[in-house]
């Protein structure tokens, strides 16, 4: 499994909002799931996470390294795919950068899908990135230094 940053360098400048984040990286395989839920929850006791700020978190963060991990990175030869997620708090946040180093793909910029009929005129697909909009404070992406970087965010109110 890999560590360390994504491109062999530093890639985290000190401007860089997440520059003291931590960070988890991961192999481009389906059994990582697990392991990311773990840290996360690990990370969640410590910082005193409201539990349903960890829920759409935690959900958010599976949905999107499962995308990642399927379609993003797969077509990278072996050993090459990238993945790491960086964890910070702020006074009133909780924020997820996901960065790899797939091909451009901005989950943000996906239309909306809209609801069926019925189940039968239902299209698979993009449902994932929907339930993210719902769940989630801040949904965001940008593509830099040949890197997809998506910022998920929950606020830190207990319901």
């Amino acid at each position: 499994m890999w560590s360390g940053s994504l491109d062999g360098e530093e890639t985290i400048g000190p401007d860089d909002a997440f520059a003291a984040a931590d960070r988890l990286a991961l192999a481009a395989e389906l059994d990582e799931l697990s392991r990311a839920a773990d840290w996360l929850e690990g990370l969640a006791a410590r910082d005193a996470l409201p539990e349903r700020t960890l829920f759409k978190l935690q959900l958010s963060l599976e949905e999107a390294l499962a995308n990642i991990i399927t379609y993003g990175v797969s077509a990278l030869p072996a050993g090459e795919a990238r993945i790491a997620v960086d964890y910070r708090q702020d006074r009133d946040m909780a924020r997820l950068r996901i960065s790899d180093n797939g091909p451009p793909f901005d989950p943000t910029a996906r239309e909306e899908v809209v609801n069926p009929a019925s189940i039968e005129e239902a299209e698979v697909g993009g449902h994932g990135i929907q339930l993210m909009r719902h769940l989630l404070d801040e949904f965001s992406y940008c593509y830099a230094g040949g890197h997809n970087r998506l910022i998920l965010g929950s606020r830190l109110v207990p319901v």
